[in-house]
């Protein structure tokens, strides 16, 4: 008696795609991946950026160093108004490069168009062309430090043709030894004329206004007792994100 031929057991065939668990996992890992590099990669560009800006303030330093040398006293660009102890000062951002913008005008011997400086001499503080009379060309501002009059952006567009840092801010200060004495001095008698320290605002926050630390054992800028910031020219600035005063860019620090 022959028995039944038993047939080979077919077992299924498993898929050459992913299963749903498989798939969740790859997500949950690349979950966890981009949490850990993103935020690295945000600090890091912040971080190349106030290296930047920092590069920014010497190369500005350097030329007013400069004027120093070639004239024997540093320049005066804005001494009062809002803009006051300002790189931009009271200049408002726009198309209108002709309008007066002492920082720019002092360094370079031009105005943001091109133009030659006028004629006139008197003011106070004294004008551009007062205060470099022989047209001296201490830097050359590029599009990375002025803001383009032709820009797309809508967030810059009040912020066209303004001195600007690394974080397209325009807000940044600017303070000069000027008695010569060795060292910027805010307030008492120092004799450079800076009463306060100016207060400066983050490019996405023009609510907040903060001043550098100039009291205590350890402030940001010395007061006069303890002889001031012993530096001919100094800037700060604050970057995106900024709420305290530990989050400024020193030129110094």
């Amino acid at each position: 008696m022959k028995l039944p031929r038993r047939l080979p057991s077919r077992r299924p065939r498993r898929s050459a795609g992913f299963t749903l668990i498989e798939l969740l996992t790859v997500v949950a890992i690349l979950g966890i991946l981009a949490a850990i590099l993103v935020p690295t990669t945000s600090a890091a560009r912040n971080a190349a950026k106030k290296a930047k800006t920092r590069g920014q303030f010497a190369q500005w330093g350097a030329a007013i160093e400069a004027f120093r040398q070639e004239y024997g006293y540093y320049p005066t660009f804005e001494s009062t108004g809002a803009g006051m102890n300002k790189v931009n000062g009271n200049t408002v951002g726009g198309t209108n490069l002709a309008a007066v913008h002492r920082f720019y005008e002092t360094l370079v011997g031009s105005r943001r168009d091109g133009a030659a400086l006028p004629t006139t001499t008197s003011g106070t503080p004294p004008p551009p062309q007062a205060q470099n009379s022989r047209r001296v060309q201490f830097i050359t501002f590029t599009e990375a430090d002025v803001v383009p009059v032709a820009t797309t952006d809508a967030s810059l567009t009040s912020k066209r043709g303004l001195i600007r840092d690394a974080f397209e801010n325009t807000d940044i200060a600017v303070l000069v030894d000027r008695n010569l004495d060795g060292a910027i001095k805010i307030g008492g008698t120092g004799g450079d004329s800076i009463a306060t320290a100016p207060t400066v605002t983050p490019p996405d926050n023009t609510g907040i206004r903060l001043a550098p630390v100039t009291s205590g054992t350890t402030p940001d800028i010395p007061p006069v007792a303890q002889g001031g910031l012993r530096l001919g020219v100094a800037f700060y600035s604050l970057p995106p994100g900024a709420r305290t005063t530990s989050d400024f860019i020193f030129s110094w620090k």
